[in-house]
């Protein structure tokens, strides 16, 4: 079967292919509204929240300063991750970008031969993370309009991958104790750059956001989803948190905000599962750079499931012992 998938996966991918494009030629005035109502989505509630720390990010990452605070702190990445002091700044840079900024922060520096295949592949789940701002601008301030349950879900959040690197670290890697090199960019044109970079990443975000929010109103319109929603109904009791659910597990974005909809007492342990998870778009984005570190999908796959389990659970406690 393994070898079949293999052999024709270009086939297999081209059949739903086709029928979204004879689909949107079809219902071409539909999908356009729809198609704009994604780029809409990513401008005015993504666009403004990840933009600018896309450029403090990269203008802080140029100036070396996140490069001299992951030097000082290798002796708690090794007990807490493994891995030696560039985990640190691998995790540090994943945690103030958001996805997919971990996944190719840690190919890149695989790439360059700074850090091992077997750190790689550890640092694969814990330096996967959504954007603070995203978490608390976006969904917690635009999409929630609740300041304290977007605190709630980036603890969460971030405690959940923390516990996430313990359970999967195994043992120290060789290399746990290289020291980290600090290197500056100098340039005269530092904001420049930095405003370039994250232009190109906020539009390939919109882009991505944009063809998968799509992507679920065809398969909705197809029926897709009746039996997953079904389900999912059956699971949580609430059929607007179920259609949140089954749309996040595609698009993070789009389910959040269908989720949103839903007063069921499980919304923020389920938005706090999808954000976690990322949904197929972010496992997507995420793989393009894994694969440069020889990084199984499967594996990938694991920590993020696993990783969204224990973000729920923690928020399911949490709510259970408060008013979130």
């Amino acid at each position: 079967m393994k070898k079949y998938l293999s052999e024709h996966k270009n086939a297999l991918l081209t059949l739903p292919v086709v029928l979204f494009m004879i689909l949107f030629a079809v219902f071409s005035e539909k999908y356009a509204r729809v198609t704009l109502n994604g780029i809409k989505l990513w401008a005015f509630n993504i666009l403004p929240s990840v933009f600018p720390y896309f450029v403090f990010t990269a203008l802080l990452t140029s100036l070396g300063s996140a490069a001299r605070l992951a030097a000082r702190c290798g002796k708690v990445t090794k007990k807490i991750f493994g891995c030696g002091g560039m985990s640190g700044y691998a995790f540090f840079i994943a945690a103030v970008s958001g996805y997919p900024g971990g996944s190719k922060i840690t190919a890149e520096l695989y790439a360059k031969n700074l850090i091992s295949e077997r750190e790689a592949y550890k640092m694969s789940g814990f330096c996967s993370l959504s954007s603070p701002l995203f978490i608390l601008g976006t969904v917690g301030g635009m999409i929630l309009k609740d300041a304290a349950a977007g605190f709630a879900l980036l603890a969460a959040h971030v405690g959940a991958v923390l516990l996430t690197a313990v359970i999967l670290r195994g043992k120290k890697s060789a290399n746990a104790d290289t020291a980290v090199p600090v290197k500056t960019h100098t340039t005269d044109n530092l904001i420049y750059e930095a405003v370039y970079e994250s232009v190109l990443s906020v539009l390939v975000l919109g882009g991505i956001v944009t063809i998968f929010f799509v992507a679920i109103e065809m398969l909705s319109d197809i029926g897709a989803f009746y039996l997953p929603e079904r389900l999912f109904t059956l699971l949580f009791g609430d059929a607007d948190l179920a259609r949140g659910f089954a749309f996040g597990l595609v698009e993070c974005t789009t389910g959040i905000f269908a989720a949103a909809q839903s007063s069921s007492p499980l919304l923020l342990p389920v938005i706090g599962f999808l954000l976690s998870f990322g949904g197929f778009s972010v496992m997507t984005q995420s793989c393009v750079f894994l694969k440069k570190a020889k990084i199984k999908t499967a594996r990938f796959f694991l920590s993020k499931t696993l990783h969204a389990v224990i973000t729920f659970a923690i928020l399911f406690i949490l709510c259970s012992l408060t008013r979130l």
